[in-house]
């Protein structure tokens, strides 16, 4: 149980690490900036909020858990590869920020339905966010990776294994779903609010993923040609602001946790109701029907 309980806090923190810290801010404009999302209601946002959030998770998580295991097998030259990755996953944010701060609409609606369905425009680009994600975490979290893989071979069977990594996926996933619902549920009552600022949510969202991409290749850029990672005020105060995150998420991934499972239960009943509802309606409307045509 220990084992289970040491992975699933290593999921939450890996999310945290310095190289890739920008990459938190991205996610919560990722989340907010999905195309047709600003107007439409809570349920909406709702429901590709957990599309993102699981889509974003599991890229992580698996990528997390693959980049472990290449390590463990002794294939360290890996994180020589991280700069690289770095540097194309902040290039990616920089234009795609762009392009959104400039009034360009992606198709990247996750919801629930499309997450299970495996069409192109359902979990693709999410997962592929948590990919570039993990990716550019790997060379800070490569403690994480060693501790996550120690912990996991340590086990007695290989379901005692499997379990240790499913720990670390769910730690990651909960955090991330509880990051996605709190924003998508702000932003609603943000545009509710101030309905002023509705055109301009993807623009903004943008320009924080743009923002995002430049740190993130400032932060990689020295290590290309042999140096070390930035050392500037920008990338001191990010790296003391995730060192602060890291401290607190280690002393609070139970609360994370409990909060996650809160607003799960809150949504589903939320959606549970509203079927309801819809039924009703329409078991009215069909028993209407039926009386016109007696």
């Amino acid at each position: 149980m220990s084992q289970l309980v040491v992975a699933y806090g290593l999921g939450m923190l890996a999310l945290a690490s310095p190289c890739g810290f920008a990459m938190l801010p991205a996610f919560l404009a990722y989340n907010v900036a999905g195309s047709g999302t600003v107007g439409r209601s809570a349920g909406f946002r709702t429901s590709r909020a957990l599309g993102v959030g699981l889509g974003v998770g599991l890229g992580f998580a698996l990528t997390f858990i693959a980049g472990g295991l290449l390590v463990s097998a002794g294939l360290r030259s890996i994180t020589e590869a991280v700069p690289w990755f770095g540097v194309v996953v902040g290039v990616g944010l920089v234009v795609f920020g762009i392009a959104m701060a400039l009034g360009r609409r992606f198709g990247m609606t996750v919801g629930l339905g499309r997450l299970t369905s495996g069409t192109a425009s359902g979990p693709a680009p999410s997962i592929i966010f948590g990919v570039g994600y993990a990716l550019t975490q790997l060379a800070c979290g490569m403690g994480s990776l060693l501790a996550l893989t120690g912990t996991g071979m340590a086990a007695s069977s290989f379901t005692g294994t499997s379990a240790v990594f499913v720990a670390f996926g769910v730690g990651s996933i909960s955090l991330l779903l509880l990051l996605a619902l709190s924003t998508a549920l702000m932003s609603d009552v943000l545009v509710r609010g101030v309905r002023v600022i509705a055109p301009f949510v993807s623009r903004i969202s943008g320009v924080v993923l743009a923002l995002a991409g430049v740190y993130l290749v400032t932060y990689w850029s020295p290590a290309l040609s042999g140096g070390g990672s930035a050392d500037n005020a920008i990338s001191r105060t990010v790296h003391d602001t995730s060192v602060q995150m890291r401290e607190w998420l280690g002393t609070h991934e139970w609360l994370v946790g409990g909060l996650t499972v809160l607003l799960l239960a809150i949504v589903g009943a939320a959606w549970l109701r509203a079927r309801q509802e819809a039924d009703g309606s329409t078991t009215g409307v069909d028993a209407l029907r039926e009386d016109s045509h007696v």
